[in-house]
């Protein structure tokens, strides 16, 4: 009985063996009855059974090959990035754990007992033992970028050719900033810009995208509040693919 997916050693063995034949032996430049980019990117996830006739036509045509080569690096480029971010996120944790019940021993020492004859005894804690109250911080406001209208293909336009889009105003302020992304997006470790067109970045962050409802969301705390108003573009992509922007106005 025919199994509806590989293991990874025959995954690998597999994809060298045709690599080299494949990348070149069948050109189609017209693209004849490609499956798409969805589709590539299901085979690369192994999310659909090796029985389907995409993986057929894979194996005949260079450019789904290539492209289907390129989201498997991709791939693995993104996991190895979250993975090493996971790594450091929880040696962050450790370090401050640590770091706090240290911060106890040293900053409240225990209370000495002073002994007086025909006196009881006393014990005494010095003013540096009294816990002090620690200063607020400094609160996110809660915005809202929608782009879920933006266009979902993975032909990216050049930077500062969306000048006819009408562009969405982003307040001034320290931003906790929620992007809903274009429909069909994944979830998954993300990059995002703030930038005038062909400029270097005025503001980056880099957060997680997940799926709520069908919807893609990735949170991210950005301050705009020493940005000059005007009109920007937001840029944003998935670790390793092309960059996508829309514009926005910052007031």
């Amino acid at each position: 009985m025919m199994r509806d997916k590989l293991s990874k050693r025959e995954d690998r063995v597999l994809h060298r063996a045709l690599a080299s034949v494949v990348l070149t032996r069948f050109p189609n430049p017209q693209r004849r009855d490609c499956p798409g980019s969805s589709v590539l990117r299901a085979i690369a996830t192994k999310s659909i059974p090796m029985r389907d006739p995409a993986h057929k036509h894979v194996g005949s045509c260079s450019p789904c090959f290539s492209e289907l080569t390129e989201i498997r690096h991709a791939l693995h480029r993104r996991n190895l990035i979250w993975a090493m971010g996971t790594a450091g996120a929880a040696v962050l944790v450790l370090a401050v754990f640590v770091g706090y019940f240290v911060f106890l021993r040293v900053d409240n020492p225990v209370g000495q007992a002073v002994v007086r004859p025909g006196a009881p005894t006393e014990t005494h804690q010095s003013a540096d033992s009294i816990p002090k109250p620690q200063p607020s911080q400094t609160e996110y406001e809660m915005a809202l970028l929608d782009l879920r209208n933006a266009s979902p293909t993975r032909t990216v336009q050049p930077s500062g050719s969306t000048s006819n889009v009408k562009p969405i105003e982003i307040p001034r302020g320290r931003l906790a900033l929620t992007v809903q992304l274009p429909v069909g997006s994944e979830a998954g470790f993300y990059e995002v810009e703030i930038r005038k067109p062909n400029q270097p970045a005025t503001r980056a962050a880099k957060a997680q995208a997940t799926i709520e409802n069908g919807i893609t969301k990735l949170p991210i705390n950005v301050d705009t509040s020493s940005i000059q108003p005007g009109e920007y573009e937001f840029a944003w992509r998935p670790a390793g693919f092309n960059w996508r922007y829309y514009p926005v106005s910052i007031r």
